[in-house]
């Protein structure tokens, strides 16, 4: 099975490990695209990323919005919300630079407080159509992420709202297969209610309960079948390996990308 290119999320490599990068579009070259993880916040993220420009210039490029120090949810005005734009112009500027395909948006990530709730949505929706005025005039699209995990307390929406809100408003989305797995979601049925919709997907696994980002076979998700639908559902959908350990780097992330290249 394989739909080229396969792209890797940046985080499994962090600030010290970015040299994969080219040493991975050597051994798979024109099979891979790399998610760019927007770690500003971090002093060293910068220049590690500089030092990759010219290899991620050769392949193709997306970039996964800030996650921490932001928080999409925030009310204009407020320190939590021009903390957060820093991150997005930041973004913005290597985003334009690489030609990004896409910029992943979390619609949240705080903890969700019921009385709260609304608030955050209609905050997220708001900025949402800031971010789509910063990006997409250059070719950059935004897809919506379902994230958060209930275990955390920091799920924004279910299943059944993700899936209404993101016809609402139309979205183009990213299915994050771990977060669904992690909240009970029925994955097959919300593939198939967005499937209009699904533009690019999030593989790792867990244990059911916690977002622990662990290798596609390992945890309680059926990995083969969720990339059969997948694969027959949304054939064209891009498919992103999102680790975050620096110990899968290795190895073990090349017997992933290689049975996903197959």
């Amino acid at each position: 099975m394989g739909i080229a290119p396969i792209y890797i999320n940046t985080c499994v490599f962090g600030t010290s490990k970015m040299e994969r990068i080219p040493e991975l579009l050597g051994r798979y070259s024109g099979r891979l695209g790399f998610e760019i993880l927007s770690m500003f916040d971090l002093p060293d993220f910068e220049p590690a990323l500089r030092r990759q420009l010219d290899a991620l210039a050769s392949c193709p490029v997306s970039f996964h919005g800030p996650v921490y120090e932001c928080e999409h949810s925030a009310p204009r005005g407020t320190e939590a919300y021009e903390r957060t734009m820093f991150h997005v112009r930041k973004t913005l500027e290597y985003a334009r630079l690489l030609h990004s395909r896409h910029f992943t948006m979390h619609l949240n990530n705080c903890l969700v407080l019921p009385r709260k709730k609304d608030e955050m949505l209609q905050n997220a929706l708001e900025n949402y159509e800031e971010l789509r005025g910063l990006f997409e005039p250059f070719g950059c699209r935004i897809f919506v992420e379902n994230t958060g995990t209930r275990v955390q307390g920091n799920m924004l929406l279910d299943q059944a709202e993700f899936t209404d809100v993101c016809r609402d408003n139309r979205f183009e989305v990213l299915i994050d297969i771990g977060h669904a797995n992690a909240n009970g979601w029925d994955l097959p049925r919300l593939i198939d209610d967005l499937q209009p919709q699904i533009r690019a997907y999030h593989l790792h696994n867990n244990d059911g309960l916690r977002d622990q980002h662990r290798r596609l076979h390992d945890g309680t998700l059926d990995f083969d079948a969720v990339t059969e639908k997948i694969r027959r559902v949304t054939p064209e959908a891009d498919l992103i390996i999102e680790y975050v350990s620096p110990a899968l780097a290795g190895a073990e992330l090349e017997e992933d990308i290689r049975e996903l290249l197959k």
